[in-house]
């Protein structure tokens, strides 16, 4: 019986989900990215371009809702990337305060994506982006101009959904979805899931920087991106399909990092692997890292941007990756741990609603 589920589980890592996704988004998606990059690289600062990136991704929240729903969630994913890239470079001056920072920004996100039923990728890019203000380095006199380039980012990105929404209703005659209820999923996934998962999200940041792992900021990465899906088999599957694809993704990053490529080339290459990505990963998450694997990589050795030392990223990667999913899998177990859900929900309760009732 063990053996027939652990069969159907290892199927799970290699099957072709159906999906609803239409094409177009991850094409506006790689659009926006491309149209970055190709104006960071008109002024010869890709790099910068890769910065702003980071804002850009909040295009990933679009929903198959009406146009004035997509873009309420996405002016409100913006004003969340640009404060947790925010508070992300303020871990940068203190670094002793950027676990408790990765766990308030992974907490509240969590919360909020769940409580408006936003859906996938969930909290992941919001932790994404404080943990890569913890790295990307800037001078302190330079913070408001990263987190200007972030916004400016996200402001791209706005444009991108309003022109993905008009064309896929009025030029390819798409009828969104009804807005989703609010608050439906109930207290313990609302509530108590993301103090579990931020919780193991800042340990794995605490974990990497106590043992001082180079670029250890993978670990809490790959943690969060595990500790994403819902149930614990989800989250298993996860796990395997994000090292597999991953291993994959190194190795095609391995070959890139050898080429310092124009701007041009460069701006189109992270257009691919972004519509690649995006369209495969609702349909399986490991082919899908394979893509997204050296689109991230750019993204967060973007401190030394065609300088690198493929070598040291990829051995670096590759540990982090498997020790931050590991991570993430033990937060999962404990995320579906009925007694110690019990205890955390009790106290919970106690906290919110005696808060409540003193307002």
């Amino acid at each position: 019986m063990q053996y027939n589920k652990l069969i159907e589980s290892v199927k799970l890592i290699f099957t072709w989900n159906k999906s609803d996704r239409l094409w177009q988004m991850p094409f506006f998606a790689g659009l926006g990215v491309g149209i970055i990059l190709f104006i960071a690289g008109y002024f010869n600062r890709p790099d910068l371009g890769l910065v702003a990136i980071i804002g850009a991704n909040i295009f990933l929240y679009v929903q198959d809702t009406p146009i004035y729903h997509k873009m309420v969630v996405c002016f409100c994913c913006a004003f969340g990337m640009t404060t947790s890239f925010a508070l992300g470079l303020i871990g940068q001056s203190f670094p002793f305060l950027i676990p408790i920072i990765i766990f308030f920004v992974t907490m509240i996100s969590a919360q909020v994506v769940r409580y408006f039923s936003i859906g996938a990728p969930g909290f992941f890019f919001f932790t994404f982006a404080a943990i890569l203000g913890t790295y990307i380095h800037f001078d302190i006199e330079d913070y408001p101009f990263a987190i200007g380039l972030v916004a400016l980012g996200t402001m791209l990105a706005n444009v991108m959904v309003l022109l993905y929404s008009l064309v896929v209703i009025y030029v390819f005659h798409h009828s969104p979805k009804p807005v989703p209820k609010l608050g439906e999923f109930g207290f313990g996934v609302i509530v108590i899931d993301p103090i579990i998962i931020a919780f193991f999200v800042a340990f794995s940041m605490y974990l990497q920087s106590f043992f001082e792992l180079d670029r250890g900021y993978w670990v809490g990465i790959s943690c969060a991106a595990v500790l994403t899906a819902v149930t614990f088999k989800q989250i298993w599957v996860k796990q395997f399909q994000r090292i597999l694809g991953t291993i994959v993704g190194v190795c095609f990053s391995y070959f890139l990092l050898h080429f310092s490529l124009p701007p041009i080339y460069f701006a189109l290459l992270m257009m691919f692997f972004m519509f690649c990505g995006e369209f495969l990963v609702v349909r399986n998450y490991a082919l899908a890292m394979v893509f997204l694997t050296p689109y991230s990589t750019y993204l967060a050795e973007v401190s030394s941007f065609m300088n690198y030392d493929p070598d040291l990223i990829i051995k670096s990667r590759v540990f982090d990756i498997v020790i931050g999913s590991l991570i993430g899998l033990l937060g999962g177990a404990f995320m579906h741990w009925s007694a110690l859900r019990g205890v955390i929900d009790k106290v919970a309760r106690r906290i919110v609603f005696r808060w409540i009732g003193r307002d």
